[in-house]
C-alpha cells in the first residue's frame, strides 16, 4: 500500500503472505514488534507466536536483518534457513475427493497446504504426514501449493501452484451411490454439465441410470465414457448391463477385454460367469465361479452362480447347499427364490 494508506491485519492464527511491488512502505505490527520489510516477498504466520519466512529482499528485526531464504520465530532470537519447496501432486480419491501428496525435502516436519480458487483462498491448513485429503466444495478449477514445516513451524519455500479440478458435484452424487440413484442423477448431471470429457461422472451417471432400470439410457453414457477412458470399473459396469439388456455376446467381449488387460479382475470374472451360463455353458460358468470363490470366499453372489451353474449339471444337493450358505451371508431376493424353488421341488 502506498501513498499513505494503511491495512491493519489481526492475526489469531493463520498466516498474510505480502509481495511488495515498486517501493511503497510497508509495516507489519505484531505482538512481538514492528516489521519493516524492504524485500518483495514474504509470508507472516502466526500459531500461539509469529513466525515469519522471507522469501526475496530485506527485514529488519531490531537492530538485526533478516536476509532472504532464512525465517525467524519472532521474540525468540530463534532463526533458521527456510527449507526448500516441496512436491506436491493432486490426484483422485476414490470417493471422488482430492488427495494432495507431498514429497520432501529433508528435514520437513508437516506442510502446510493451500487451495486457491482465483483470488481467493479456500483452503489453509496444515497436513501431518505425505498427504491430505480435500473435499470439494464446488465445480471449478483450482490451484494448491504447499510448504513445508521445519522443526519451529516455519514455513519454507512455497510449491508453485498446481492446478486440479474441484468436482462437487460429481462427489456428492458418487456418495450416494448404490443407495440413492435418483438423488444422485441429478448432482451427477450437473457434474457432466461441468465437466463433459469427465469420464468418471459419466459412468457414475450411467450406473444410476443402471439402477433405476433405465438401460437405454444409460448405454450411450458408458459409450462416450469408455471412448474417454477405458478404464476396467467402468468397462466391468458396461459389461453388467449389456447383460441385463440381453445382449451376451456384447458383454462377453466386453468382459473378456477386462481380463486380458487384468486377470485378477474377480468383477469381469464373476460377469462373464453369469454371461457363459446365460449363453448355455454351464461348465465354462462353475469353472469361472469356482475360481472367483477360491480368491475371495465372500464375494457376493457367486456361489449363487455357482448354485445355478451346478443346477445346470443337476448337481442339486451341492447346489441347496451354496445357496443356504449365500442367503446367510447375503440375504437377496434371487437367492431366496431359488432356493424355494429349488426345495418346493
Amino acid at each position: 500500500m502506498g501513498r499513505g494508506e494503511r491495512l491493519r491485519v489481526a492475526l489469531e492464527k493463520g498466516a498474510v503472505e505480502a509481495v511488495r511491488e515498486g517501493n511503497a512502505s510497508l509495516a507489519f505490527a505484531t505482538p512481538e514488534g514492528e516489521l519493516r520489510p524492504t524485500g518483495t516477498h514474504l509470508r507472516l504466520s502466526r500459531e500461539e507466536r509469529a513466525r515469519v519466512s522471507l522469501y526475496r529482499g530485506r527485514l529488519a528485526l531490531g537492530q538485526e536483518s533478516l536476509p532472504a531464504g532464512e525465517g525467524a520465530l519472532l521474540g525468540t532470537g530463534v532463526r533458521r534457513k527456510l527449507l526448500p519447496a516441496p512436491l506436491v501432486r493432486p490426484v483422485p480419491g476414490e470417493g471422488g475427493e482430492v488427495v494432495f501428496r507431498f514429497l520432501g525435502p529433508e528435514g520437513a516436519r508437516g506442510f502446510w497446504v493451500e487451495v486457491r480458487s482465483g483470488e481467493r483462498v479456500v483452503l489453509s491448513a496444515r497436513a501431518e504426514g505425505g498427504l491430505f485429503r480435500y473435499l470439494p466444495q464446488a465445480d471449478r478449477v483450482s490451484q494448491v501449493r504447499a510448504f513445508a514445516l521445519d522443526e519451529v513451524g516455519l514455513l519454507g519455500y512455497p510449491s508453485d501452484p498446481v492446478p486440479f479440478r474441484e468436482r462437487y458435484s460429481f462427489y456428492q452424487g458418487k456418495r450416494r451411490l448404490p443407495q440413492d440413484p435418483v438423488g444422485a442423477e441429478a448432482f451427477l448431471r450437473r457434474a457432466v454439465e461441468a465437466f463433459p470429457d469427465d469420464a468418471e461422472a459419466l459412468g457414475e451417471l450411467a450406473f444410476a441410470l443402471y439402477l433405476q432400470g433405465r438401460h437405454a439410457e444409460a448405454k450411450p453414457l458408458y459409450e462416450r465414457a469408455l471412448a474417454l477412458l477405458d478404464s476396467p470399473d467402468i468397462r466391468v459396469r458396461y459389461g453388467r448391463l449389456l447383460y441385463h439388456m440381453g445382449r451376451y455376446a456384447e458383454a462377453e467381449e466386453s468382459y473378456r477385454r477386462v481380463l486380458a488387460a487384468d486377470p485378477g479382475n474377480l468383477d469381469a470374472r464373476w460377469g462373464l460367469a453369469e454371461v457363459v451360463l446365460a449363453l448355455g455353458r454351464a461348465k465354462e460358468a462353475e469353472l469361472l465361479a469356482r475360481q472367483v470363490l477360491s480368491l475371495k470366499p465372500n464375494y457376493p453372489l457367486a456361489r449363487f452362480t455357482l448354485a445355478k451353474a451346478l443346477l445346470e449339471a443337476g448337481k442339486k444337493e451341492e447346489a441347496r447347499r451354496l445357496l443356504e450358505e449365500e442367503l446367510r451371508r447375503n440375504p437377496d431376493p434371487e437367492v431366496r427364490g431359488l432356493l424355494e424353488r429349488l426345495s418346493g421341488e
